[in-house]
């Protein structure tokens, strides 16, 4: 409902149409302010599988704590129907090379020196499961393939050599089949697990673009022969996050241990890591005694004086749901109509 009020200036009672009301309908205009109660909440069982962005690396923050974050993704065949026993001597594949690219779209905190780890996953994964925020691989279910300093070039993508041993494995895998496809690749190679370990600093947290053009692993042959091995929309990819509260503020800490207690601040951290719970108890006895008619509501969100940081700038947008009778959670209408 929208309200349309307009008061002429020179006369206060002369309000368009009030004088033809009568006086049982006549409204009060008023503007007013309500105070919330907000909770600290745990952000879990988080959907992450299949997401635009894939984000690696670990932080420690002066406020919440470490937050680690890792990913897994498949990996399919440029073409179908390879074989490189046509192209490649097999007999020599000293000069063949196999090099991993990860591109990344931005970055959360300060470049600190961290190893990166590849790993070859040992399990399936699938593109019609579903994966939360706190899957792992169990030790049986990996195994480590390469470990390289974190070091993006000017093109904001990193480059990790694989071993030679997984160069032999690949190349003369698909020797004398004629036909190898994406199954065919995917049942013997089924994907990479990317973990990293801070080495000293703060940490950073890289946002990767793995189903853009740039991010690949790339087989280069006979020296100016390549083959790309995509990761793209079709592969399985799945993101997981730990967060470490150990040394967390002590104020945040206690309101995480104590999700039933009002909090003095709200607390939000991305990465499935914490949630505001907003409740207006003043709501409940507002519509007791009148009638109302709410033309505009608005929340406000104010940040802490003295916490905003250039490294650690504060989100750029925030979304939120409504809480159903069932303990589910479902957008606003006013989300569905404009973000």
């Amino acid at each position: 409902i929208m309200m349309v009020f307009a008061v002429l200036c020179k006369d206060d009672d002369s309000a368009i149409g009030t004088g033809i009301m009568p006086s049982g309908d006549m409204m009060e205009f008023l503007c007013d302010t309500m105070g919330v109660q907000t909770y600290a909440v745990r952000d879990t069982h988080v959907e992450t599988h299949n997401r635009t962005i894939n984000p690696i690396g670990v932080i420690n923050d002066p406020f919440f704590g470490q937050t680690a974050a890792s990913c897994a993704f498949q990996l399919q065949l440029s073409t179908n129907n390879v074989q490189f026993g046509r192209d490649i001597d097999t007999t020599d594949l000293s000069g063949v090379k196999l090099t991993l690219h990860l591109k990344y779209v931005s970055k959360y905190g300060s470049e600190s020196p961290m190893t990166i780890h590849v790993n070859r996953l040992l399990t399936d994964i699938s593109y019609d499961s579903i994966y939360y925020e706190d899957k792992e691989f169990a030790a049986n279910e990996f195994e480590l393939l390469k470990s390289a300093d974190v070091a993006f070039g000017t093109d904001s993508i990193m480059k990790v050599e694989m071993p030679s041993e997984l160069v032999q494995q690949i190349v003369r895998e698909n020797v004398g089949q004629t036909t190898w496809t994406n199954k065919d690749f995917i049942n013997f190679f089924k994907g990479l697990y990317i973990t990293t370990e801070l080495a000293s600093g703060d940490g950073c947290i890289y946002a990767l673009d793995l189903i853009g053009s740039k991010s690949k692993m790339v087989l280069t042959y006979n020296d100016t022969c390549s083959f790309d091995f995509l990761i793209n929309e079709y592969s399985t990819r799945i993101n997981m996050y730990s967060h470490d509260y150990t040394n967390a503020d002590s104020e945040l800490k206690a309101a995480i241990d104590n999700p039933d207690q009002p909090t003095k601040y709200c607390y939000i951290q991305g990465l499935a890591g914490l949630k505001t719970k907003i409740m207006f108890p003043e709501l409940y006895s507002l519509f007791d005694t009148t009638n109302i008619i709410i033309n505009r509501a608005q929340l406000c969100v104010t940040i802490k004086d003295g916490t905003e940081s250039t490294v650690l700038p504060s989100p750029k947008a925030m979304s939120m749901t409504k809480i159903l009778d069932n303990g589910k959670f479902d957008f606003l209408e006013d989300y569905k109509s404009n973000s």
